[in-house]
């Protein structure tokens, strides 16, 4: 497939990608409040508030909002931690697992937010990802895989710490510097992952294959131009996803990244392009960051109140083509929501 810059953008409702959407109020008592509206982690029946601003990870029912409890806390004592990369829920083993940024170890909580022994980690790993298998005792992990420093790009351990089996970060090192990521999306028993970089190089998303112990690419952009835009790749059910974007230097040490534009490829079709995702059940309020709020098995969106009231009122605005009904059914929402209250989570199961 071959993109061109000057290539339109189709347009996708996200009920044609999702289940209906559910929108929760979250518990507004003191203890519940979020202040950021960073990533929600959506499972069975919990949401989980990554934390922030020297806030812990918040735990709430996901049917209600219901705040039930705080996760660890900010600092580096016990159970403590500063900023976390990566999370998981395992409701049926009473587990909640956090990965630090530049972590030696797993922390490791109940559902009740009880700090337990934390699982160790074979190296240090900068900006990681993990899985672990409760009940099985071992545990996937991927690391940002800094040249010379990070000897595996992922690998299979214990709880206790022994490495398994691993596969070697090879041509896929990178410099050692945070700008870089290490994009995973785990579905399906699938563990998917992407090492983006700022300055770009020909690459894949790559499954790794947990039996066999190899990465397998399996989708990559065949660019036609001798200067590679910044890119990454990732991957869910259906779909092959991804952005190009151009580099914006800030300061001396940070680029970012800017003029975004998202693509998806269909799997079993190979045909696709570039596309803008509309929340169709909120009168077609486009999704910014659809890649990203595309993972796992849930789409997810964590809005502070504010801004959902702002979003409102100008879909109410522009959109003169809206059904009575739906304009309804959002002045509804939108004159509902104050500034006292706690953010809102919106998600939806992906089809």
């Amino acid at each position: 497939m071959i993109f061109h810059a000057c290539s339109v953008a189709i347009t996708i409702p996200l009920s044609a990608l999702t289940e209906e959407l559910q929108i929760v109020k979250l518990d507004d008592a003191d203890d519940a409040l979020i202040g950021n509206d960073y990533g929600a982690l959506i499972t069975e029946n919990y949401i989980l508030i990554r934390g922030s601003r020297q806030m812990p990870y918040k735990l709430y029912d996901k049917k209600t909002g219901k705040y039930l409890t705080k996760i660890g806390g900010y600092g580096q004592g016990p159970g403590e931690y500063q900023n976390i990369y990566d999370q998981q829920v395992d409701e049926a083993n009473n587990r909640i697992y956090l990965l630090p940024w530049s972590a030696k170890q797993i922390l490791v909580y109940d559902l009740k937010g009880n700090n337990l022994p934390p699982i160790p980690l074979c190296h240090l790993v900068p900006k990681g990802h993990f899985y672990v298998d409760t009940k099985n005792e071992t545990v996937i992990v991927s690391a940002l895989p800094f040249a010379e420093s990070t000897p595996n790009v992922v690998w299979q351990q214990s709880t206790k710490g022994e490495l398994l089996k691993s596969v070697a970060s090879g041509h896929l090192s990178v410099r050692p510097d945070f700008s870089n990521e290490m994009f995973v999306n785990k579905f399906g028993g699938q563990y998917n992952f992407h090492v983006f970089t700022f300055v770009p190089r020909p690459d894949s998303v790559y499954l790794y294959d947990i039996s066999s112990n190899k990465i397998i690419p399996k989708f990559i952009v065949n660019f036609i131009t001798d200067k590679l835009p910044i890119h990454a790749y990732t991957e869910n059910k259906h779909f092959f996803m991804g952005n190009f974007a151009e580099p914006k230097q800030i300061s001396e040490t940070t680029t970012v990244t800017q003029n975004q534009r998202f693509f998806l490829v269909d799997k079993n079709t190979l045909k696709g392009g570039f596309f803008i995702l509309e929340n169709d059940f909120l009168g077609g309020m486009e999704i910014q960051w659809p890649i990203y709020q595309l993972s796992g098995e849930y789409f997810s969106y964590n809005a502070d109140p504010g801004n959902l009231k702002d979003e409102l009122e100008e879909i109410l605005k522009s959109n003169k083509n809206m059904s009575s009904e739906m304009k309804n059914k959002l002045t509804k929402l939108k004159d509902s929501i104050t500034e006292k209250d706690n953010n809102y989570i919106l998600y939806a199961k992906i089809k």
